[in-house]
């Protein structure tokens, strides 16, 4: 724990040296304080009302960094982690303080995009691209109350909206490994219809993703066109309809399949993701109630192929109808209910397995003393395993200044989560054996809480959380005999300490920094895999009026393997440049693993090595 003495002070030092002067304007700090989330409570909640942590990443960030995927930004966050199995479009996990990243729920303009066909309901964020986003937005811990009693964090992302008039923007970007990046984005309308849609193609050649593919040797590619569309209607000045659609084609290489005939392990390992996303809503608001009513269905398509022969095939449904309505009584007081029933399917060589979930939930929020407590609860009734309660408790107190306010805040809540389809149908297929296949799976629980304080506005604060969870009954697949799905009857836990600040110094410089100590233990009493237990990330931007420049850095320490084996200690440093040719044009360019480290953040499996890429965005 206490080596590399050197560099966690210095990372830590970046976080509380903030004797800084603030380059922005009273006013634009005092609208900053201002700012709305939706992740917290799924309705518009002023950021200095929350006491349950969240981290924003907004348009003005994605672009400077220039990152193609959604993952490396969350890879930036406190209390965040993701492990990627080689470059662009292979398997990626991201991680919450600790837990699996099948606990995280990740909405897209209100969509659910997991995936039902994978093995537990996980997020496919290898296929998520970042053109056209306004905003990220990161629930930590497992209370995730208004979207499932089984979300162990959120992670919520809005596209462009349509605004009144016309803009448009034509985006291309190229690079070494065979790098490319064309994407398109328009949108208008007039004060009763507007809509928008954005088009992404991006193609890579790649490069080996697995040491251990000494045969074939060959380069793992990654295609992926996204299509998004939105629209709005006002049909009187209290009725709007809203309508969102997402389309996803991916197409991958990747090292370590199985041949169709010998069962050989081979390199020549080629995969396909097509997802087709929509969500249509009415929503109503006067003075009295805000309510929305909406519909919205996910199907994905998955195919598996060794040497051009398909191996493997699944696809996924999910559909939900869900109402949520709020509501101020009182003043400084509110008060927001919610229903929704969702249906998820799977198909499996053949095989359809689905099932139903009602959840309702409410939550009250009200002014006490010098800041705000929020109480709720949420009941789940699950087709296959019964019914369930969960609640969340947190609060927000002011305890001195008003330029710059000390805020402490704190929350605490339960979940479960019940087994996915796919760990159902793996332990009663063909493939498993005892013991998994005579293990009878049940729902796991967890529990957390979180303590916390925070100073400053939002463009020159510090916050430090201390959190603590505990998973009971985890789930987990068999890695001594590989026969499916086991439970544990033990606690699963994941403790620790985030620091995270920001600054604005001498006019041009903006600091954002953030370090996280993560201790995780399995129910043996062993550190659970690829959780490193200390992480930190940092980016410093220098601008002016027609230059912007970044260095971002990111760390792990103290990381095993599934076999509790040492992982390497790794870091990434990353450069990004944008200049204003004209109001109307940019050229960026960026370089990514500045120094070409190579440690691996996954056993067996590349880094992305040193790239530079240059791009034009064009924009009316």
């Amino acid at each position: 724990m206490f080596r590399h003495i050197v560099y966690r002070p210095l990372v830590l030092s970046l976080l509380t040296g903030a004797h800084i002067t603030a380059a922005y304007a009273d006013d634009k700090d005092s609208e900053a304080l201002e700012e709305t989330v939706i992740v917290a409570s799924r309705v518009p909640t002023p950021l200095s009302r929350i006491g349950v942590s969240v981290s924003v990443t907004d348009r003005e960030t994605i672009e400077i960094l220039g990152y193609s995927d959604v993952a490396d930004f969350l890879d930036l966050q406190p209390g965040v982690s993701v492990t990627r199995d080689g470059g662009p479009g292979k398997s990626a996990s991201v991680r919450i303080r600790g837990e699996e990243g099948f606990r995280t729920r990740v909405v897209l303009d209100g969509i659910d995009i997991a995936d039902p066909s994978s093995p537990q309901i996980s997020p496919r964020i290898e296929h998520l691209l970042a053109e056209g986003l306004q905003r990220i937005e990161i629930l930590r811990g497992p209370q995730g109350l208004a979207y499932g009693a089984d979300a162990g964090g959120v992670i919520a992302m809005t596209t462009r909206q349509p605004e009144q008039g016309m803009t448009a923007s034509l985006t291309a970007e190229g690079g070494q490994n065979g790098y490319s990046k064309l994407g398109g984005f328009v949108a208008g309308g007039t004060e009763v219809f507007r809509g928008s849609l954005s088009i992404t193609d991006l193609s890579t050649d790649g490069f080996n993703a697995r040491p251990s593919d000494n045969q074939l040797r060959d380069d793992d590619g990654y295609s992926n066109t996204t299509v998004h569309g939105t629209a709005s209607l006002s049909l009187t000045d209290a009725l709007t309809l809203t309508g969102s659609v997402h389309n996803i084609n991916g197409d991958n290489d990747y090292d370590g399949c199985f041949d169709t005939a010998t069962f050989a392990q081979i390199g020549a390992c080629t995969d396909s993701f097509d997802q087709s996303a929509m969500r249509i809503s009415a929503n109503f608001r006067n003075t009295v109630i805000d309510s929305s009513l909406s519909y919205e269905k996910s199907d994905i398509e998955r195919a598996f192929y060794s040497a051009d022969i398909l191996s493997f095939e699944t696809e996924g449904e999910q559909e939900e109808v869900s109402w949520i309505g709020s509501t101020t009584p009182a003043l400084g007081h509110r008060l927001t209910l919610g229903v929704d029933a969702a249906e998820q399917s799977l198909i499996d060589g053949g095989n359809k397995r689905s099932r139903d979930n009602l959840g309702i939930w409410g939550e009250y929020d009200l002014d006490v003393l010098a800041g705000a407590l929020t109480v709720g609860a949420r009941w789940d009734d699950n087709d296959d395993f019964g019914q369930f309660t969960s609640w969340r408790i947190s609060l927000q107190q002011q305890l001195a200044g008003t330029d710059h306010p000390l805020i402490m805040k704190g929350a605490v809540g339960t979940g479960f989560r019940a087994p996915s389809l796919y760990e159902i149908a793996y332990n009663a297929g063909p493939f498993s054996y005892a013991p998994a296949a005579t293990t009878a799976l049940t729902e796991e629980k967890s529990q957390g809480w979180e303590i916390g304080l925070s100073w400053g506005q939002p463009n020159q604060r510090l916050e430090v959380t201390w959190f603590d969870q505990e998973i009971e009954n985890e789930i987990y697949f068999d890695m001594a005999s590989f026969s499916g799905y086991l439970q544990g009857t033990g606690t699963t836990t994941s403790q620790g300490l985030e620091i995270a600040g920001e600054t604005t110094f001498l006019n041009h410089w903006r600091l954002l920094a953030n370090i996280t100590w993560n201790e995780t233990e399995s129910s043996a009493k062993q550190q659970r895999p690829y959780r490193p237990e200390w992480a930190a990330a940092s980016s410093v931007l220098w601008q002016n009026s027609s230059l912007v420049a970044a260095l971002t850095a990111r760390f792990t320490w103290d990381s095993v393997d599934t076999a509790g084996a040492p992982m390497p200690d790794t870091e990434r440093l990353d450069a990004s440049l944008m200049i204003n040719v004209t109001q109307s044009l940019r050229v960026t360019g960026r370089i990514e693993n500045l120094t070409d480290n190579r440690d691996p953040q996954v056993r067996d499996y590349n880094q992305i090595p040193r790239a530079a890429y240059i791009g034009l965005r064009y924009s009316i």
